[in-house]
């Protein structure tokens, strides 16, 4: 049981990594009129972009 509750956590974690990656990169892609939207910068939006997927 230890090594499936283990796997479900290894699991879970590259499951998020995953989803961080693609919304950094989505958020990296919106337009000027779209982060205005959300109240994101264009600068904040690029550095958020940039960080590595493993820091979620």
């Amino acid at each position: 049981m230890f090594v499936i509750g283990l796997l479900n956590t290894v699991w879970q974690k590259l499951q998020r990594m995953a989803r961080c990656y693609r919304t950094r990169k989505q958020l990296a892609m919106l337009d000027a009129r779209a982060l205005k939207d959300i109240g994101v910068s264009r600068a904040d939006a690029l550095e958020e972009s940039r960080k590595p997927f493993w820091r979620c």
